[in-house]
């Protein structure tokens, strides 16, 4: 058994440096599937880091309330969203608040030296469990009398929708990436096998007419694919480190 073994390890190792050119080609041809395959998980890790965060930020919703409005009303619709099961928590942000917050941010540093007065709304922070729930919570705060008419919440319906059709479908377009890339990936190791069979074809007719088993005359080439195969992984795999690491440091 181990003799056989040994014959089959010989035989692979002869027959990869025997047909340079093919094995070379395999082998770089493998690496470079494999690195399109790393680089697209790691396009789709990056995106759906970038969706997590956008489905944390869309979940939220602000419900701008009139001036008009009293408190106690403002008290009683809170409580009324603090008790709906799709809903995590609510947030009241007074008008004074929300100046304080407005003028905090770097980006409005301009805008604030040109405010006078308050001209925010005092407004309630919903954060919502299920991102599909938004837009139902939405529809139930249009309708409440004390919302702001003129701007009555920040949701973006039509853009939620887009984007998480285009994550469902660059989810889907990634999957079936992988798949192609894999069935290439066999179709080449096939070929190579069924050409260094090719060349070996008269020492194949030879090993058989003597009686060698099945497993001796298969077992070199099935050793040689199993050899570009991890040699092509290795090489995937440091092509596909350095462009995470240019990546990482690039940002």
């Amino acid at each position: 058994m181990l003799r056989n073994l040994k014959f089959a390890l010989n035989s692979a190792w002869q027959s990869f440096w025997r047909n340079l050119a093919v094995s070379l080609a395999a082998v770089l041809s493998i690496t470079l599937i494999l690195v399109l395959a790393g680089v697209n998980l790691l396009v789709g890790h990056a995106f759906s880091q970038v969706l997590d965060g956008f489905r944390t930020k869309v979940s939220e919703i602000s419900i701008n309330v009139s001036d008009d409005t009293p408190l106690q009303t403002v008290s009683d619709f809170q409580q009324q969203l603090t008790a709906d099961g799709r809903v995590t928590s609510v947030r009241f942000i007074t008008k004074e608040e929300a100046l304080a917050q407005f003028k905090a941010d770097p980006q409005n540093v301009v805008f604030a030296q040109q405010i006078e007065g308050n001209p925010l709304d005092a407004k309630l922070e919903v954060h919502v469990k299920n991102l599909g729930d938004v837009a139902a919570i939405d529809t139930l705060a249009r309708r409440w009398p004390g919302v702001d008419p003129a701007d009555p919440t920040n949701y973006q319906g039509d853009f939620v929708n887009r984007m998480l059709e285009l994550s469902s479908w660059l989810s889907l377009a990634g999957v079936a990436l992988l798949l192609i890339l894999m069935i290439v990936s066999v179709v080449i190791v096939m070929n190579t096998i069924r050409t260094a069979v090719y060349h070996r074809r008269k020492e194949i007719e030879v090993m058989k007419l003597v009686g060698a088993t099945e497993w001796f005359v298969r077992g070199p080439f099935v050793i040689e694919g199993i050899m570009t195969g991890l040699i092509a992984s290795w090489r995937g795999r440091c092509w596909v480190r350095w462009v995470a690491t240019s990546a990482c440091d690039g940002t």
